[in-house]
């Protein structure tokens, strides 16, 4: 869909950064991504990985170059914002070939390159101890330091056309959840519904899905974090899916559950809270909101309906280029609410063999906050 259509909007992300770093003690900092975590490279070089990893090193002063591995120089040359485009072992794929012959830059060279004598490294908890090793061993490991803090001051916030990307998601995720209620039968597959979902987002301008769609069905339903199986869908079960789009980088997402003929009444007001917690949230979720006040509400509401035993996180999580990033709304969350926030209201609870997901992006504002999608959240229980 190409909605961020000029340069612009990544030059901007690149300056804020290094004004970050004039009152810092970090010479630069190095953002890392890859192929399942791709959101900080993205960020700021629109530049998706495939096989290698990746990574943007960003200066306190000069051109930020792209880091990549050794095949990638025609794929990154095709998609990069960046001009400055540098090869390395240490990014290659996970199997580890050699490349006998290929010149290819060192950490002495790049490090000395840039005159980096502290570093920083975002994406922290997923950086690779052999990288950071050989990084260690050209400035020592006390000069290399967790940046995520302060790339969130950059990406916490998102700009308007940010904020398009995650209204078009959250208008393909729609489709594919349509093409489930109208396609869903007795017997089929969780895949199956999975890939009916699927074939529907891609079909309508998604340039991927925004995780693996999940089907999970009776007992599996109680999976937070899933992937469909082979298993068969049943009448009088909770189906629950989370069907997810990517546009332009940016993930949406929405969860529902599905019964397909009679729903036991013990089952339907289980499900009833959980739709009621998600309008809650929605409703209390405002600028200038404390995040833990949100949550400690919502599940005193989950509590007293009988259910807190089911409660396993929320009841929301920031959302951007990664459908799930930070920050979670917790009851122990110092996050204070602040407009163009972006979050995916997502009550997930569990119990026995039942167990489902609401799920809506938000954009927060001064006042109510504005829904990406408000498709059919009411009680889906379809007849067969």
């Amino acid at each position: 869909m190409n909605i961020l259509t000029t340069d612009m909007e990544f030059k901007s992300r690149i300056d804020k950064v290094q004004q970050i770093l004039k009152n810092d003690v970090l010479d630069a900092v190095l953002v890392f991504s890859t192929e399942s975590e791709p959101a900080g490279v993205r960020y700021f070089a629109d530049y998706w990985p495939s096989f290698e990893t990746t990574g943007v090193l960003i200066p306190r002063e000069g051109a930020p170059s792209l880091l990549i591995g050794p095949e990638s120089m025609t794929y990154s040359k095709a998609h990069s914002k960046l001009e400055n485009i540098i090869r390395m072992k240490d990014f290659r794929e996970s199997s580890q070939p050699d490349y006998p012959g290929a010149k290819l830059a060192t950490w002495k060279d790049l490090l000395s390159q840039y005159r980096i004598g502290k570093l920083g490294i975002a994406g922290w908890h997923m950086f690779p101890y052999a990288i950071m090793k050989n990084i260690a061993d050209v400035i020592g490991q006390n000069n290399i330091s967790d940046a995520d803090e302060l790339i969130r001051q950059v990406t916490l916030k998102k700009s308007p056309a940010e904020q398009e990307c995650l209204r078009q998601a959250a208008k393909i995720s729609e489709l594919g959840f349509k093409a489930v209620l109208e396609n869903i039968r007795p017997g089929m597959t969780e895949i199956q519904l999975a890939g009916i979902a699927t074939a529907a987002m891609l079909s309508s301008g998604a340039e991927a899905t925004g995780y693996p769609i999940w089907c999970c069905s009776g007992p599996n339903s109680i999976q937070a974090i899933s992937r469909p199986t082979h298993r068969k869908v049943q009448t009088g079960e909770i189906i629950h899916f989370s069907v997810g789009a990517k546009v332009d980088g940016y993930s949406a997402s929405i969860g529902r559950p599905i019964v397909l003929g009679k729903c036991p009444e013990e089952m339907k007001r289980f499900l009833q809270v959980g739709l009621d917690a998600e309008n809650m949230t929605i409703g209390i979720m405002r600028a200038g909101t404390p995040a833990s006040d949100v949550a400690k509400k919502v599940h005193g509401f989950i509590s007293k309906k009988g259910y807190g035993h089911a409660i396993l996180y929320g009841p929301a999580h920031g959302c951007g280029q990664m459908e799930c990033e930070f920050p979670f709304v917790e009851t122990s969350s110092t996050l204070v609410l602040e407009e163009n926030m972006t979050f995916m209201v997502d009550v997930f609870l569990a119990e026995k063999e039942m167990g489902f997901r609401w799920e809506d992006g938000i954009i927060i504002r001064n006042g109510t906050a504005e829904e990406l999608s408000s498709y059919k959240r009411q009680l889906n229980i379809l007849e067969v």
